[in-house]
Formats: structure tokens, C-alpha cells, sequence
């Protein structure tokens, strides 16, 4: 007999007077997820049903995305890790377990560093932008960098075909349904394209060495935003952190591959022990039936 559909809520908190908007389902120990940049809660879905079982998994639209409100500031890691921080207080929940993809990564990794006592947890997923220290950023690829913010619906897809390694998912709705989102926060990304040109945010490595909370990666090997150079580097950094490569996954691991992503993330969750009991690197290949 197949499971029952967990409920999820739509609900709104409020931030230093903003909305932020969010969806919510199941019960126990909280998980939060946060979605990347032109992204909102509801991308997680499959994660959102994968979880609900056993954990309160929380999805907000990070302030400036989705159904949140979008004040006019300067967008950096910091300023969404501080609104993290003002949302997890204004739904009372005073620790949780922080999954994060893409633009996430640093927003997790922020509250992780200045927060560490309301990080129960990390699951770093395909970060991009992660707000590592490094060499001063290269000239933008300025074809790459438009059709990231997708102003039209061939560069919704254009973008759509560089980071799904499986393009049968690329739909029309779903190309519709990104350049949607880029669109209605439009000027929060742009905000945080010069924020990260000025290293606004940004983390050192020293900082991240210091991370002694239980941390997962993640890494979909087929995403050429964010190479697997990146989890290497994370990894190195975080002495708690083990590290799972999903192939034939691009730059998102849980729409590509569901089933294997949530069941990784459950084995993680589940052993309080999995820094000495796992191996810190491992992969894992989907399973033939999709």
C-alpha cells in the first residue's frame, strides 16, 4: 500500500518587519532547506515528501525569492544568513539541521560559521557561490552570466540544458517556470552579482576549518557551475564532513535523482555517528529504474 502524501502548510513569519514565506510539513526534529539563487521552497518538493516521514522539514523563500518580500538592499551571504537567523526565531525553533543547494551553500555556511549554536547539521548540495576566499573572480562570461538570469525563455532553457544532466526533464513548464522566478527577483540578483564582485559576505578558509558541525556534501558530478573542485575544497576544509558523488546528476541531485538523494540524506541524519562509522568519500550511482 503506497504511503500517504505527507500535508504541507503554506505559511508566512515575519522579519524585521518583511514577509518571509514558507512551507512546512511533517514532524520531529527540524530540517530547513534553502534553495539556490532565483529559486524558492516549493523547488524542494520531492525533498519536502522525502523527509516529512521522520523530520519537521521547513522551506522557506529566502528573503528577496519566490513569495518573500524583496527590500531594496544589498544582497550578500550575510544578509540572508541574518535573515536565517530572524526567521528561525520567529517560528521558534531555536536549532535545526540546515540542507542547502547552490546559492544556499554559503547562506548555510555563514550561519554555520557566525550561528554555530543553531546548526544542528549540514547538507551541502552543488554550492555555487559558496563565498570561499580565493584568487579576486575572473572577468564574467557575460553570455553565461545573461542567460543565467534568464530574461527570455530561450535562456531559461539554454541555462535549464547547462545544469540538468538529463534534459528529458527540461520541460516547457519548467523552463516557463524558472524564467518566472529569475524575473520576479530580478533586481535581488543582480544586487547579489555585485555584491560577490566586491566580496560582500564572504567566508575565509580559516573560518570554514573551524566548522565542527557534522556536514554531508553532496555533489551531483555533472554540474558545470559547480565543478566537484568545489567539493573537494569544501571537504578538505571541514574536518566533520563526509562527501557522496551522485552520477548523472548535474546541479540538482534531488530533482534528478530523488530517491538516492533523500535515502543519502536519511543515512546521514539517522547515524550520530557517521564521521567514524562511513567512509568520508563515497559514490553512489541512481539506480536504473527512474
Amino acid at each position: 500500500m503506497k504511503a500517504a502524501e505527507p500535508a504541507i502548510s503554506s505559511k508566512d513569519a515575519t522579519v524585521l518587519g518583511f514577509r518571509i514565506h514558507y512551507l512546512e510539513a511533517g514532524r520531529g526534529d527540524r530540517v530547513i532547506l534553502l534553495h539556490g539563487m532565483g529559486g524558492e521552497g516549493a523547488r524542494w518538493m520531492p525533498t519536502i515528501r522525502g523527509l516529512a516521514s521522520q523530520f519537521q522539514v521547513i522551506a522557506p523563500d529566502q528573503i528577496g525569492f519566490g513569495a518573500s518580500d524583496k527590500p531594496l538592499t544589498t544582497y550578500h551571504r550575510g544578509v540572508f544568513a541574518g535573515f536565517l537567523v530572524g526567521f528561525m526565531k520567529a517560528i521558534a525553533v531555536p536549532r535545526a539541521t540546515l540542507i542547502a543547494q547552490s546559492m544556499g551553500v554559503g547562506v548555510a555556511l555563514h550561519a554555520a560559521v557566525h550561528h554555530a549554536q543553531m546548526v544542528a547539521r549540514l547538507v551541502l548540495v552543488n554550492g555555487a557561490g559558496h563565498g570561499m576566499d580565493g584568487p579576486p573572480p575572473a572577468q564574467p562570461d557575460w553570455h553565461a552570466r545573461q542567460i543565467a538570469n534568464a530574461g527570455t525563455l530561450e535562456e531559461s532553457r539554454e541555462y535549464l540544458e547547462k545544469i540538468y544532466y538529463d534534459r528529458s526533464l527540461i520541460t516547457d513548464s519548467l523552463v516557463e517556470q524558472n524564467l518566472v522566478l529569475r524575473l520576479r527577483s530580478a533586481f535581488t540578483i543582480e544586487s547579489m552579482q555585485t555584491a560577490n564582485a566586491r566580496g560582500l559576505g564572504r567566508l575565509t578558509e580559516e573560518e570554514l576549518r573551524e566548522i565542527g558541525i557534522p556536514t554531508l556534501l553532496v555533489w551531483g558530478i555533472n554540474d558545470p557551475l559547480s565543478p566537484i573542485q568545489i567539493a573537494d575544497k569544501l571537504h578538505g576544509a571541514i574536518k566533520a564532513s563526509r562527501k557522496v558523488l551522485i552520477e548523472k546528476a548535474g546541479h540538482f541531485p534531488f530533482l534528478e535523482h530523488p530517491q538516492q538523494f533523500n535515502q543519502t540524506v536519511l543515512e546521514f541524519l539517522k547515524n550520530e555517528h557517521q564521521t567514524d562509522a562511513m567512509p568520508r568519500t563515497m559514490a553512489r550511482e541512481p539506480r536504473a529504474t527512474r
